[in-house]
């Protein structure tokens, strides 16, 4: 099983809001990963409402190990900067079976 975070930022025209998104969010994803996570720019999203411009994923073996990667320092650290910043961005979880 692989267990995946998907990360869209939603568009925006704020630097601070993107420099969040660059200096922070992607920072803690790629403690909690264990290697960088980057970011691709959506180019086209057209039959969906909102409207992103930067997309990223974390894949991790399972949903226990996810669990446990988020009670990690920069887990925590992830949870606390999403609290403030989760109005600006979706996040989707998805589960491919064995």
């Amino acid at each position: 099983m692989i267990y995946k975070l998907l990360l869209f930022l939603k568009k925006t025209d704020n630097k601070e809001i993107i420099n969040l998104f660059n200096d922070h969010t992607l920072k803690y994803l790629s403690e909690i990963n264990g290697s960088e996570v980057k970011a691709a720019d959506v180019e086209s999203n057209l039959l969906v409402e909102t409207k992103y411009m930067k997309f990223c994923e974390v894949a991790i073996s399972s949903k226990d190990e996810w669990d446990r990667k988020m009670n990690s320092h920069a887990g925590k650290e992830l949870n606390k900067h999403l609290m403030d910043f989760h109005q600006f961005v979706d996040l989707i979880f998805v589960v491919y079976p064995d």
